[in-house]
């Protein structure tokens, strides 16, 4: 349902120009692209360092966003 309402919002949008076909259409494969390779190293991947990695890449962002809304950027 979800990728009814999606690609019907897309349509919508790039029928009325809001969106770069030029832009878009890398930004589409790439993200098709990365979640099928994704999906298959997943399933042979180990839980700790992913999760070491992504608790790494957390951290990271919050001390940025900590650190603009101190400074007050956006």
């Amino acid at each position: 349902m979800i990728g009814v309402a999606a690609t019907t919002g897309a349509g919508t949008y790039l029928s009325r120009g809001y969106i770069d076909p030029g832009l878009s259409m890398p930004v589409m494969l790439g993200v098709l692209s990365g979640s099928l390779i994704g999906a298959r190293v997943l399933t042979q991947a180990r839980p700790r360092p992913l999760r070491q990695v992504f608790s790494g890449i957390v951290v990271v962002l919050a001390v940025q966003m900590i650190y603009n809304g101190v400074t007050g950027r956006i």
